[in-house]
């Protein structure tokens, strides 16, 4: 397991390990080399893998994918030919992109056997019948407040108490002054956004993520580094060398109910990327809109 977490700051290698975990194997269950060049393709053309990285090296990929040498010499030789890869002398393969081609953008995701799904819209067929009555709640406690000015510029004093005895609870000592309340979670991530980045700074976002938080992002001339989030989960690897390599001035995260895999980042992997990020004195922004919107699904 260790190596599957080591990438090469200095020259930016992904190992076999962590190459193979990025690709979805054919159906048939085995690469020929083909399938291989096929799968890298796709890969880099939904960001699942990043440009300019140093491929690993054919015997350690073939290892990786239990496939012979071979398939992987011809698969790198398809992708050289095609434009999806360049080899210097002494220096590896590397990942690229023919000319006038582009990645996909990161606000939509491929299903098995699927068109791209757009991911602009998460939303329940029908409100559960707990929202209908917290709706009918604060409407009987209008009239109590429609009788006063109204104005609080940083949010209703007893909404401000209840979202700290909230952090509080959590085991988050929390006082309301340290509250500020939004109109929701968009313009929350907005001020964010504006008080921590500046153009041209980089910043770290999980692949798919939230479509309205990237347009914020590029709304604010910020650079977008992309790190996958697959049906296993996060790679708390890639997650750090791309931390390590790009050094990123804000990273962007959704680890409760991920909009839109819905996947849990699990206890340790949250402290291996808390560490990574005091390491590389990256602001981590966590997204925790959906963190007590756990649905049971029949």
């Amino acid at each position: 397991m260790a190596e599957a977490r080591v990438v090469h700051t200095a020259d930016r290698t992904l190992t076999g390990r962590q190459l193979a975990s990025l690709l979805t194997p054919p159906p048939e269950g085995r690469f020929g080399y083909r399938e291989l060049a096929r799968a890298v393709r796709e890969a880099l053309l939904d960001g699942r893998v990043a440009l300019r990285l140093r491929l690993p090296a054919e015997r350690e990929l073939a290892g990786a994918l239990a496939v012979s040498r071979t398939t992987v010499t011809g698969a790198y030789d398809l992708l050289r030919e095609s434009g999806y890869a360049h080899s210097r002398r002494g220096a590896g393969t590397w990942t690229a992109l023919p000319e006038g081609q582009a990645p996909a953008s990161l606000g939509s995701f491929h299903g098995e056997g699927t068109a791209t799904i757009d991911l602009a819209l998460a939303a329940p067929e029908a409100p559960a019948a707990e929202l209908a009555a917290a709706l009918a709640a604060a409407t009987a406690e209008l009239p109590r407040y429609a009788r006063t000015q109204g104005y609080h510029p940083y949010g209703l004093p007893a909404l401000r108490a209840a979202v700290a005895e909230r952090y509080t609870a959590r085991g988050l000592p929390t006082r309301p002054e340290q509250i500020l309340v939004t109109t929701g979670a968009q313009q929350a991530l907005s001020l964010v956004l504006a008080l921590l980045g500046r153009p041209g700074d980089r910043v770290l976002a999980e692949n798919p993520s939230y479509a309205n938080a990237l347009d914020a992002m590029r709304g604010r001339g910020l650079r977008v580094t992309p790190v996958p989030v697959t049906e296993h989960g996060w790679d708390t690897g890639l997650v750090e060398a791309a931390l390590r390599q790009t050094a990123p001035r804000l990273a962007y995260l959704i680890p409760d109910f991920h909009n839109p895999t819905g996947r849990l980042m699990p206890q340790e992997q949250r402290r291996e990327v808390a560490r990574a990020a005091r390491a590389t004195r990256t602001w981590l922004v966590v997204d925790e809109t959906l963190t007590d919107m756990a649905l049971d699904v029949p």
